[in-house]
């Protein structure tokens, strides 16, 4: 059976560089799901690696830290390519 997603290493860089980002631009979990209009739960799962993002939350989530879709795509794809 093919391992999930959630537990592959490019996913929890992927992950690690969206947490890093926010960081960088000294915005807390809080901030972010008030501008997102998710529960803060939901972001902080997703830090911790314990629930998914699905591809739109992703483009969401990467627009609001500032990314175009094309900056986004291109950071999935640097990592598929390691």
């Amino acid at each position: 059976m093919p391992k999930k997603t959630i537990y592959a290493k490019q996913y929890r860089e992927l992950v690690t560089a969206l947490k890093e980002t926010r960081k960088s631009l000294g915005i807390t979990q809080a901030e972010l799901c008030v501008a997102l209009g998710w529960p803060q739960q939901r972001l902080s799962a997703v830090e911790r690696g314990s629930r998914r993002l699905d591809v739109l939350e992703y483009f969401v989530l990467a627009e609001k830290l500032g990314m175009s879709p094309k900056t986004a795509l291109t950071l999935v794809q640097n990592l598929r390519n390691k």
